[in-house]
C-alpha cells in the first residue's frame, strides 16, 4: 500500500508537519472555514481547520487542561465561565470538572465545528448537553460588548491570533473583557509559540498591560504545535495567577498544583522575553 500523509499548511510558522493517515474521516467546508478530520496511527483522530491541525486524541488533554484549570484554580469562586471558540468541546469538558461552575457558556460562531466534533471527536466534544451549558453559534467579539460584570472567568480557545481572530487580541477586545469579568475576573487566551510567534505574544502582553491590572504569562509543551513551547496569556482584576486559590481536586493527566505553579516562567525570564530588543 502507498503511504498517505497530511501536511500541514501553516502560513505562520516556518516548519509544517507532516501526519501519516490511516483515514480521512471527514471533509468539508463551513462559512468560515475548511474542517477536516484524519485518523492518524500514533496520534489518533485530528481536527483540521484551515489546513492546520487543531488538536488530536493522543495529546489534547495537555492544552485543554492548562487552559481551563489555571484560570479556574487562580480564582476562589468560578461560577460563571465564558468560553469563546472551543468548539471542539476540549477547554469546556474541563470546565465543568469543576464542580463550583453553574453556568458555561460556549460561544462558537462555526456550529459546524461543534458537530463535526461531537460526531468524530466524542471524548472532547462530551460535555454539550451538561445542564449548566449554554451553547451560542455568534461572534463572540460582538457577544461579550452586551454583557457587563457577568463572568468570573473568561477563557478564549480561539484558532491563531491572525485573520479573522485577530480581533480577539487587540486592546479593544481586552476593554469589552474586562468589563464583562466581575471585580476579581479572570482572561487567558492562547498567544501562540515563544520560538515562533514572539511578537504575538510581546503585542498580546502589551495590550492586556494597558487594561487589566495583573497580567503574566504561563506556557506549556504540545506536542502538535508548531514550536512546541506554547504560551497562555492571562489578564486578572485582583488575583496573581501563580498560585491555587483552592485544593486541586479535578481528575487530570497532567494538570496539578505543582504543574500549576511551574508553567508560569521565572519572572526574571518573563521580563527579559517581553524586551522589544531580546531575540533567541
Amino acid at each position: 500500500m502507498m503511504d498517505v500523509f497530511f501536511m500541514e499548511r501553516d502560513p505562520y510558522a516556518p516548519i509544517r508537519h507532516c501526519y501519516p493517515v490511516d483515514k480521512v474521516l471527514y471533509k468539508g467546508k463551513s462559512p468560515y472555514q475548511e474542517i477536516m478530520v484524519i485518523e492518524s496511527p500514533h496520534f489518533g483522530k485530528v481536527l483540521v481547520l484551515d489546513g492546520v491541525a487543531q488538536c488530536d486524541e493522543k495529546y489534547e488533554f495537555i492544552y485543554h487542561e492548562f487552559m481551563a484549570h489555571v484560570p479556574l484554580y487562580a480564582h476562589p469562586n468560578p461560577e460563571t465561565v465564558l468560553i469563546i471558540g472551543g468548539g471542539d468541546g476540549g477547554v469546556l469538558r474541563e470546565v465543568l470538572k469543576h464542580p463550583e461552575v453553574k453556568r458555561a457558556v460556549l460561544v462558537d460562531i462555526d456550529k459546524e465545528v461543534i458537530e463535526v466534533s461531537k460526531k468524530f471527536l466524542p471524548t472532547m466534544a462530551c460535555a454539550f448537553d451538561d445542564p449548566r451549558v449554554i451553547v451560542l453559534n455568534e461572534d463572540g467579539y460582538k457577544y461579550i460588548q452586551d454583557y457587563e460584570n457577568e463572568f468570573d472567568v473568561i477563557i478564549v480557545d480561539s484558532t491563531d491570533p491572525v485573520g479573522f481572530a485577530h480581533v480577539l487580541t487587540t486592546e479593544e477586545f481586552f476593554r469589552y473583557v474586562y468589563r464583562a469579568l466581575k471585580e476579581d475576573g479572570i482572561y487567558v487566551g492562547q498567544t501562540e509559540s515563544i520560538y515562533y510567534h514572539i511578537e504575538i505574544v510581546r503585542r498580546v502582553q502589551k495590550a492586556l498591560r494597558k487594561v487589566f491590572p495583573v497580567v503574566d504569562l504561563y506556557t506549556v509543551v504540545i506536542p502538535g504545535y508548531a514550536g512546541y513551547w506554547w504560551t497562555i496569556s492571562v489578564g486578572s482584576k485582583k488575583y496573581d495567577v501563580r498560585e491555587p486559590k483552592r485544593e486541586v481536586k479535578v481528575q487530570t493527566k497532567l494538570y496539578s498544583d505543582e504543574m500549576h505553579r511551574h508553567a508560569f516562567l521565572p519572572m526574571g525570564f518573563y521580563q527579559k522575553l517581553l524586551r522589544e530588543d531580546f531575540k533567541f
